[in-house]
């Protein structure tokens, strides 16, 4: 039988050495095993199906029981690890706090229990772009109930 903690090993391990970063390993019903890893920068359909296709080999005749999905975790979707926090250094986030408020801003610093976050603010003149506090709000990570990047168009 194949379990999340075995695939995570095997993934962690193909990743070595790469840029590369696991972000979350789910066994789903139907026998349904979802990977997603992700990068700095942009990871590649190439990159993804070699790795699929690596760990499909580790696993041998068991992987046949099973439907391995590998990808990046889409844009929207919830950071899972301290990672992706890093990565998105510099980009607009969305923030919900276990207390219900919503934080809108750019991830300005990840300071070890804390990240740092610049509050934009809507413009009150049409058509004037949002402006960014100058000076950053420390929101601990303990705080904070999930974060996402954002797109924005201008």
């Amino acid at each position: 039988m194949i379990t999340e903690a075995h695939v995570k090993q095997l993934v962690e391990r193909h990743l070595e050495g790469t840029t590369h970063f696991l972000v979350a390993v789910e066994l789903r019903p139907g026998n349904k095993l979802v990977v997603e890893v992700d990068d700095d920068r942009a990871i590649t359909l190439n990159e993804l199906a070699a790795l699929n296709k690596a760990v499909r080999d580790d696993l041998g005749p068991q992987a046949d029981a099973y439907e391995l999905q590998f990808s990046s975790p889409g844009m929207g979707r919830p950071f899972k690890v301290m990672r992706q926090y890093q990565k998105h250094v510099g980009r607009i986030v969305d923030i919900t706090l276990h207390d219900g408020r919503a934080l809108h801003g750019q991830l300005a610093a990840l300071n070890g229990n804390s990240i740092s976050l610049r509050i934009q603010h809507p413009s009150k003149v049409k058509g004037r772009l949002p402006k960014l506090d100058e000076e950053p709000t420390i929101v601990p990570l303990a705080d904070i109930k999930s974060t996402q990047s954002t797109i924005t168009f201008n």
